[in-house]
C-alpha cells in the first residue's frame, strides 16, 4: 500500500479546493503531516468506503461489458512528471476504440438517496468533487477522457464522461502545488474553515483570558439571542407534541389516508438491575435483568 502522506492524490484534490463534503483542508493537512494523530473518521462513512472498494471489481466488469472495453490495468498509480508530490491512483484503464487512446475509468457505488446528484447519462453532470478527482487524474496521467461507471443502489448502472479541461487543470494544479509547499512542506496549518477545525487546532486551553473585542461582543450577544430562540422553539415543540399525544391517547399511529404522520409505539427493553444484582448472587445474572416499557414518539 502506498504512503498517502507523500503526495496529493485524486481524492485529495477536492479537499484542497475546499469542495469536499467530507474533509476540510486542515484535516487533509493533518493527514499529510501528522498521520500518527487519531483521526475522527465517521464509522458510517468508513463502512460505505469499504463496501465500495469491495464492489469496485464488479462495477469495472459492468462498465467493460456495457462499453465492450478491454480493461488494461487496475489501480495503477502514476506520478506527475514535474512534481513528485502529485499522484493519482486510477481505478482502471482501457483502450477506447473510437478514439484509439487510453482512457481513465473511475468507479463509484452510490446510495439511492444520492441519485439526484447525478444527471443525464453519458454527460458530465456529476458531483463537482468527483469532477475535480477526474481532472486531477487526467492532469497526472496526461490523458484526455475519464469515464465513470456508477452503480446506484445496487441495480441502477450509469455511465458518465468527463473530458479534460486544461483551464481547470491549470487552476487546480496551482492550488495543489501551493497547498503542498505553503502548508505541508512548511508544516504550517491552513486556515480553519469550520468549528471542527477550530477544535482540532486548539485541543487544550492555555488557562489564559482575552478581552472581548466589539466584534466578539456582537457575536456573544447574537449567540445569546439564538439560544433564547432555540429554548422557545423547544418549549413550543414540547407543547405541540403534548397536544398530539393527548389526542392519540393509546393509539400507536396517527395517519392520513393510510399514511403514517406520527407514531407513538410501546417499546420493551431488558435492563440490568444493578442494586438487586449487588445484593444477591452475581452468578445468577439472568435473574437481575428487568423489563422496562416506554413509548417512543416519532414524527414520520
Amino acid at each position: 500500500m502506498s504512503d498517502r502522506t507523500k503526495y496529493i492524490g485524486g481524492s485529495d484534490a477536492p479537499v484542497v479546493l475546499g469542495i469536499s463534503p467530507w474533509r476540510t483542508p486542515l484535516q487533509l493537512w493533518h493527514d499529510k503531516t501528522q498521520p500518527a494523530m487519531p483521526e475522527n473518521t465517521d464509522p458510517d462513512r468508513a463502512k460505505v468506503l469499504e463496501r465500495g472498494k469491495r464492489m469496485e471489481p464488479y462495477v469495472v466488469d459492468l462498465l467493460a461489458r456495457e462499453m465492450d472495453l478491454a480493461v488494461l490495468a487496475r489501480n495503477a498509480r502514476y506520478i506527475d512528471p514535474e512534481h513528485a508530490f502529485l499522484a493519482a491512483e486510477i481505478d482502471a484503464e482501457a483502450l477506447l476504440d473510437d478514439r484509439n487512446e487510453r482512457v481513465n475509468l473511475e468507479i463509484k457505488t452510490v446510495s439511492p438517496f444520492k441519485a439526484r446528484d447525478w444527471g443525464e447519462q453519458e454527460s458530465d453532470e456529476i458531483p463537482v468533487y468527483y469532477t475535480a478527482q477526474a481532472q486531477h487524474g487526467l492532469m497526472v496521467t496526461g490523458r484526455a477522457l475519464c469515464i465513470f461507471g456508477v452503480l446506484i443502489g445496487g441495480d441502477d448502472f450509469r455511465i458518465y464522461r468527463v473530458e479534460r479541461d486544461d483551464e481547470i487543470i491549470a487552476a487546480m494544479r496551482q492550488r495543489e502545488v501551493a497547498f503542498w509547499r505553503e502548508y505541508v512542506e512548511a508544516l504550517v496549518p491552513p486556515p480553519a474553515t469550520n468549528a471542527s477545525d477550530i477544535e482540532r487546532l486548539f485541543r487544550r486551553d492555555a488557562g489564559t483570558a482575552i478581552e472581548a473585542s466589539p466584534e466578539l461582543l456582537i457575536a456573544v450577544d447574537e449567540l445569546r439571542a439564538l439560544k433564547a430562540e432555540q429554548d422557545a422553539v423547544e418549549a413550543r415543540m414540547e407543547g405541540v407534541k403534548g397536544s398530539i399525544k393527548a389526542a392519540m391517547r393509546d393509539a400507536a399511529r396517527l395517519t392520513l389516508n393510510g399514511r403514517d404522520l406520527v407514531t407513538w409505539k410501546s417499546q420493551s427493553a431488558r435492563r440490568f438491575d444493578q442494586c438487586a444484582f449487588e445484593a444477591a448472587n452475581p452468578a445468577l445474572f439472568e435473574r437481575y435483568l428487568k423489563t422496562t416499557e416506554s413509548r417512543i414518539f416519532r414524527l414520520k
